[in-house]
């Protein structure tokens, strides 16, 4: 078997180094090199298949010290200028990317139009890699006009990098979300739902604005796609809702805003609910609700849910790494057919996963 190698930009940090891990343990021939602008740090575990390298994604060419024969690239880090993005698309080497809130995911389609595409651009930027994206798509196949409503339970106590809270910054920014043929814009922190959790933990959760609002909508079967996040102190949600509701937000400087919802803790699970509901093929309406929590939180969610895109591509029956385009990361699968090889990866890495068919 050929040996390939994989690089993971940010593979210092909290999500690459989880990624970096996740691959490592799924391929012995696998090559890792993690990049980041401080090489020379210590590697987050040792392995004689994972080495550094030094990657600046504000370069003019992030990839100018990257061997010529990478098999993956995967960014876990910001890229401003979508210098790596382009870098990665020009060389013509597969890439992940779970890094973009939606101005700039929208904005890196755009700038991808222009590129003569012969590999696969995997924009995984939604809630957590794209996992629950992933799953309500798979759980929406077979349905018709079916509506996909992503509720997230975000923990106080839990890991975070520094970029997780990127989002501070369209909470005042309207945004629009996809109703069948007609599109409505709404605002952050508006029109609440009251979700239970696979924790218990009830609560409402309000609008925000996510990439998935964007991907899952590109499946004709999908008519609708909603986010909405709570946090697990009920507090801290109805503060937020105040602050951006009332103008204050808006009004605070950046580390105002980052002092507020960047104060990572030593680690707790995350829970996430997807709704799905749609008509079968006899024109019946049916509602299945997918839980998923990982005990391990949110980053490490994510990186799985990186690290399952990556899998695809390094796939030896897979033809992905040689098909040209933009994916998302529910348009990787033949979900019906890989339903079960999809559950059991996140499995293999402790996330649980129950679905429930509602009446």
């Amino acid at each position: 078997m050929a040996e390939k190698k994989g690089l993971i930009v940010g593979g210092y940090g909290t999500v690459g180094s989880q990624i970096a891990r996740i691959l490592h343990e799924q391929n012995h021939d696998l090559q890792l090199l993690l990049g980041g602008r401080n090489p020379g740090k210590p590697l987050p575990f040792a392995s004689p298949r994972v080495h550094s390298l030094f990657v600046d994604n504000t370069a003019a060419d992030p990839l100018i010290n990257a061997p010529k024969d990478l098999s993956l690239i995967i960014n876990a880090v910001n890229d401003p200028d979508d210098r790596l993005l382009l870098a990665s698309a020009r060389r013509q080497i597969p890439l992940v990317d779970v890094t973009r809130w939606t101005e700039r995911f929208s904005g890196a389609i755009d700038r991808l139009r222009s590129v003569d595409l012969r590999a696969p651009i995997v924009l995984a930027s939604g809630w957590m890699g794209g996992t629950p994206a992933l799953f309500g798509k798979m759980y929406a196949d077979g349905l018709q006009e079916a509506s996909v409503d992503i509720y997230a339970l975000y923990s106080l106590h839990d890991k975070a990098g520094p970029d997780s809270t990127a989002y501070m910054n369209r909470m005042t920014i309207p945004f629009h979300v996809f109703e069948g043929s007609q599109t409505r814009t709404v605002l952050p922190m508006t029109e609440p739902r009251p979700v239970t959790f696979p924790n218990g933990f009830r609560a409402k959760c309000y609008r925000l604005d996510t990439p998935d609002h964007v991907t899952l909508v590109q499946d004709s079967s999908v008519r609708s796609a909603n986010f909405r996040i709570a946090f697990d102190q009920t507090w801290s949600t109805s503060a937020l809702v105040f602050l951006v509701r009332s103008g204050v937000w808006k009004l605070l400087g950046q580390k105002a805003r980052q002092s507020i919802l960047y104060n990572p803790g030593t680690g707790a699970a995350h829970h996430v609910t997807v709704q799905i509901e749609g008509r079968d093929q006899h024109g019946v309406l049916t509602r299945r609700q997918v839980e998923i929590t990982d005990p391990q939180g949110q980053t490490h969610l994510t990186a799985t849910g990186a690290a399952i895109q990556a899998q695809r591509i390094l796939m030896e029956d897979n033809n992905l790494a040689t098909a040209g385009g933009i994916f998302f990361p529910e348009q990787l699968a033949d979900l019906r057919e890989e339903q079960t090889w999809i559950t059991r990866f996140f499995e293999a890495e402790g996330v649980q996963i129950r679905v429930r068919n509602q009446v």
